[in-house]
């Protein structure tokens, strides 16, 4: 199944970037990222993000896949009360699997 997603963050963004890359690669060995792109935020006030989209192919189904991003997510601090407060550190969304598109990136 071929995957679409994005990754975004707002606070200490490059290394945020980064280290989600490095987990990511080591859960989906084939993944591609895009070049980096820094965005000013929409809905919300903060610092600018710095984005990037990837794609691998895999056989897992969508919700481990959204699992795992969760697990990332978490492990480099990123939590619901953060985003309520406008801080990022890390947003990983699956924006395609397969056929099936799962939401539009707002920031291209």
């Amino acid at each position: 199944m071929k995957v679409i997603i994005t990754l975004g963050s707002n606070y200490n963004q490059e290394e945020n970037i980064r280290k989600a890359k490095e987990r990511l690669k080591e859960l989906f060995p084939n993944i591609c990222f895009s070049e980096q792109k820094w965005t000013e935020p929409i809905g919300i006030v903060s610092d600018r993000f710095l984005n990037c989209i990837a794609t691998f192919e895999t056989s897992y189904p969508q919700a481990i896949i959204e699992r795992y991003f969760k697990q990332i997510e978490k492990e480099l601090g990123d939590s619901h009360e953060n985003h309520k407060n406008g801080l990022v550190r890390i947003d990983i969304d699956l924006i395609k699997y397969g056929n099936k598109t799962i939401r539009d990136i707002i920031w291209l």
